[in-house]
């Protein structure tokens, strides 16, 4: 008979880890992270780590820059919607999140040039 084992509120799981990938500096959702989420075997997973990531992005740049936060915010939401009603397949979201998260990249970049802070 084998006993399941039951999981403390204290336990964390590092989803990281259970994807098999190294932890990333994702604050910025390098070429080489996004590389690695895409090439995930388990695409449920991919699309969820994405999602965390992404989402927590937008929420630390609602901090700095309200209206660029809504407007990564309003794309995301509108991706996941699509992908709720059927509309696209889950490769195709995790395309979509990958795009995003560079543009998001590409406008952190485009602020540190201009000296924005």
């Amino acid at each position: 008979m084998t006993r399941s084992r039951a999981v403390s509120s204290t336990e964390v799981v590092d989803i990281f880890s259970a994807a098999g990938l190294k932890t990333p500096d994702v604050s910025i959702l390098s070429d080489e992270f996004l590389a690695e989420v895409r090439e995930l075997k388990h695409l449920n997973l991919a699309l969820g780590l994405l999602k965390k990531l992404i989402n927590d992005e937008i929420k630390a740049r609602s901090r700095r820059n309200v209206v660029q936060a809504r407007s990564f915010a309003e794309l995301f939401e509108h991706t996941i919607r699509r992908y709720k009603a059927r509309l696209i397949e889950i490769s195709q979201v995790i395309e979509e999140l990958v795009e995003l998260a560079k543009e998001m990249r590409r406008a952190h970049r485009r602020g540190e040039e201009l000296g924005l802070s």
